[in-house]
Protein backbone atom coordinates (compact mmCIF):
# COMPACT_ATOMS: atom_id res chain seq x y z
CA UNK A 1 0.00 0.00 0.00
CA UNK A 2 1.01 3.57 -1.06
CA UNK A 3 0.32 6.46 1.03
CA UNK A 4 -1.83 8.96 -0.87
CA UNK A 5 0.22 12.04 -1.26
CA UNK A 6 -2.99 14.52 -0.99
CA UNK A 7 -4.80 13.36 2.13
CA UNK A 8 -2.00 11.54 3.84
CA UNK A 9 -3.78 8.54 4.13
CA UNK A 10 -2.59 4.84 3.63
CA UNK A 11 -4.77 3.31 0.96
CA UNK A 12 -3.03 5.30 -1.70
CA UNK A 13 -3.53 2.57 -4.36
CA UNK A 14 -4.67 4.87 -7.50
CA UNK A 15 -2.31 6.49 -9.71
CA UNK A 16 -3.28 10.20 -11.07
CA UNK A 17 -2.70 9.56 -15.04
CA UNK A 18 -1.93 13.57 -15.48
CA UNK A 19 0.58 13.82 -12.42
CA UNK A 20 1.61 10.21 -11.86
CA UNK A 21 0.99 10.86 -7.56
CA UNK A 22 -0.51 8.00 -5.86
CA UNK A 23 -4.13 8.86 -4.42
CA UNK A 24 -7.01 7.19 -2.68
CA UNK A 25 -10.48 6.90 -3.30
CA UNK A 26 -11.86 10.28 -1.73
CA UNK A 27 -8.88 11.84 -3.97
CA UNK A 28 -9.80 10.65 -7.13
CA UNK A 29 -12.42 11.51 -9.17
CA UNK A 30 -15.25 8.78 -10.34
CA UNK A 31 -14.11 7.43 -13.35
CA UNK A 32 -10.94 7.07 -11.87
CA UNK A 33 -8.27 8.61 -14.14
CA UNK A 34 -7.13 11.76 -12.67
CA UNK A 35 -6.92 13.44 -8.98
CA UNK A 36 -9.30 16.11 -7.95
CA UNK A 37 -7.07 18.16 -8.31
CA UNK A 38 -5.94 17.91 -11.95
CA UNK A 39 -9.62 17.99 -12.33
CA UNK A 40 -9.97 20.83 -10.65
CA UNK A 41 -7.33 22.69 -12.54
CA UNK A 42 -8.42 21.27 -15.96
CA UNK A 43 -4.73 19.51 -16.40
CA UNK A 44 -4.08 18.54 -19.82
CA UNK A 45 -1.05 16.24 -21.27
CA UNK A 46 0.04 17.86 -24.13
CA UNK A 47 3.05 16.34 -25.34
CA UNK A 48 3.19 13.88 -22.39
CA UNK A 49 0.95 11.76 -24.51
CA UNK A 50 3.69 10.57 -26.66
CA UNK A 51 5.55 9.48 -23.58
CA UNK A 52 2.55 7.73 -22.05
CA UNK A 53 1.61 6.24 -25.45
CA UNK A 54 5.27 5.52 -27.02
CA UNK A 55 4.53 1.39 -27.24
CA UNK A 56 1.01 2.30 -29.51
CA UNK A 57 3.12 5.16 -31.57
CA UNK A 58 6.12 2.60 -32.38
CA UNK A 59 3.40 -0.07 -33.50
CA UNK A 60 2.43 2.43 -35.92
CA UNK A 61 5.22 3.91 -36.99
CA UNK A 62 6.26 -0.27 -38.03
CA UNK A 63 2.82 -0.16 -39.84
CA UNK A 64 3.62 3.11 -41.36
CA UNK A 65 7.16 2.35 -42.41
CA UNK A 66 5.99 -1.20 -43.49
CA UNK A 67 3.50 -0.04 -45.67
CA UNK A 68 5.47 2.39 -47.45
CA UNK A 69 9.06 1.09 -48.02
CA UNK A 70 8.64 -2.09 -49.29
CA UNK A 71 6.93 -1.02 -52.01
CA UNK A 72 10.33 -0.31 -54.48
CA UNK A 73 11.71 -3.39 -53.55
CA UNK A 74 8.84 -5.41 -54.80
CA UNK A 75 10.18 -5.96 -58.74
CA UNK A 76 6.93 -5.37 -61.44
CA UNK A 77 5.13 -3.23 -59.25
CA UNK A 78 3.66 -0.09 -61.23
CA UNK A 79 5.84 3.08 -59.40
CA UNK A 80 2.83 5.20 -58.89
CA UNK A 81 1.83 2.35 -56.42
CA UNK A 82 4.14 3.76 -53.59
CA UNK A 83 2.57 7.12 -53.58
CA UNK A 84 -0.74 5.40 -53.37
CA UNK A 85 0.79 3.63 -50.27
CA UNK A 86 2.16 6.74 -49.10
CA UNK A 87 -0.92 8.51 -49.54
CA UNK A 88 -2.70 5.92 -47.66
CA UNK A 89 -0.50 5.56 -44.51
CA UNK A 90 -0.78 9.21 -44.49
CA UNK A 91 -4.46 9.25 -44.04
CA UNK A 92 -4.73 6.27 -41.38
CA UNK A 93 -2.21 8.60 -39.58
CA UNK A 94 -4.37 11.81 -39.73
CA UNK A 95 -7.50 9.76 -37.71
CA UNK A 96 -5.39 8.48 -34.89
CA UNK A 97 -3.72 11.48 -34.12
CA UNK A 98 -6.30 13.44 -33.86
CA UNK A 99 -8.14 10.47 -31.29
CA UNK A 100 -4.92 10.89 -29.34
CA UNK A 101 -5.22 14.80 -29.25
CA UNK A 102 -8.54 14.27 -28.27
CA UNK A 103 -8.13 11.50 -25.98
CA UNK A 104 -5.97 13.55 -24.21
CA UNK A 105 -7.78 16.06 -23.57
CA UNK A 106 -10.80 14.29 -22.31
CA UNK A 107 -9.78 11.11 -21.39
CA UNK A 108 -12.58 7.96 -22.18
CA UNK A 109 -14.21 7.12 -18.46
CA UNK A 110 -13.08 3.80 -17.45
CA UNK A 111 -15.09 0.78 -16.76
CA UNK A 112 -13.76 -0.31 -13.33
CA UNK A 113 -15.46 0.61 -10.65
Amino acid sequence: MQQCEFCGSDFGDHTCYFCDKHCCDSCMTNDRTRCKKCYVSKRKLGWRIFKKNKVLLGFLGFVWAYTVFPVPLIKGIDPTFYWVCFGVAIMIMIPVSLAMFFWSREPPSSDLR
